[in-house]
């Protein structure tokens, strides 16, 4: 949840490794007041991204999706995006967000304590 008021996330990515694609779905249409998440295309085949910290984000070609409640953002998990900030005065910007593969899943770096897929 992006509440108002909120500021810009930094560039990240949800993790390093290849095969995990991550599914955002807004339960709210998106407008640049909400603070959409923004990506950097290309950037999943990176091995350096470190070497990214520093550089101006004008200086780099980014996306940022305004899309409508219901509708669906997939992406490599590995490609760096950011939430930009809620600059709205009383709307939070909700998503569902999942992450999907067809390799053993664990997301040790977004879910560090969850080692499988059952709860507890």
């Amino acid at each position: 949840m992006n509440q108002p008021g909120s500021k810009s996330q930094s560039w990240h990515r949800d993790g390093p490794d290849e095969g995990y694609i991550d599914v955002f779905v807004p339960l709210v249409d998106l407008t640049e007041e909400l603070g959409p998440t923004q990506l950097l295309p290309g950037t999943h085949d990176m091995k350096d991204v470190d070497s990214l910290n520093g550089i101006h984000e004008d200086e780099l070609p980014s996306v940022t999706p305004l899309l409508q409640r219901g509708e669906i953002l997939l992406f490599d998990y590995r490609t760096l995006h950011k939430g930009l900030g809620n600059t709205s005065d009383n709307k939070s910007r909700t998503l569902a967000y999942s992450v999907y593969t067809n390799q053993s899943p664990v997301d040790i770096h977004n879910f560090p304590d969850a080692l499988t897929l059952e709860f507890d």
